[in-house]
């Protein structure tokens, strides 16, 4: 049993090894860790969507904007 432990922990080892030997395997590995660092971050500014969230600040400054347009829209139709 320890035996067949140990081969495959060297297997493993090996393998990681020649992987982190490569540019390639590093490479890959610095842009995954740069994408969950982005990933993160978008998370942390744009919250979960609460009340307080900026998608919501930004939605509600749409529907002024379309609020305001409508009612020029209404003023010049009235001329």
């Amino acid at each position: 049993m320890f035996r067949f432990s140990n081969m495959i922990f060297i297997k493993a080892y090996v393998f990681f090894q020649g992987f982190m030997s490569e540019k390639k395997g590093v490479t890959a590995i610095e842009y995954a860790l740069i994408a969950v660092a982005i990933s993160a971050m978008l998370f942390v500014v744009l919250g979960s969507g609460g009340e307080d969230g900026i998608i919501n600040k930004i939605k509600a400054s749409f529907k002024a904007i379309t609020d305001g347009l409508g009612a020029t829209q209404q003023q010049a139709g009235t001329k």
